[in-house]
């Protein structure tokens, strides 16, 4: 089975994976903004703390696909290393 999984399946996975979660997060939150989910005011505690909890799961997602290091191409000169005084 995992001669099937290839780092294209991985990437593909983790951009539809990542898009699902960030695409969902944003139409929850306007619908919350735009007044069309009626929450009971017992619930607003939770409901800060889920938001939060999103929130930062939204956060780890951007981490994840702004500061990782891509596999450089076999023909590309890498990086020189920074220079020591």
């Amino acid at each position: 089975m995992t001669q099937y999984i290839t780092r294209r399946v991985v990437a593909t996975a983790q951009m539809v994976l990542s898009l699902l979660f960030v695409g969902g997060y944003f139409i929850v939150l306007s619908e919350f903004i735009h007044g069309r989910i009626a929450v009971p005011i017992e619930w607003k505690d939770t409901l800060q703390t889920l938001l939060s909890l999103l929130t930062a799961g939204v956060l780890l997602i951007l981490n994840f696909w702004f500061l990782r290091s891509r596999p450089q191409d076999p023909g590309q000169v890498p990086d020189a290393p920074p220079e020591k005084p």
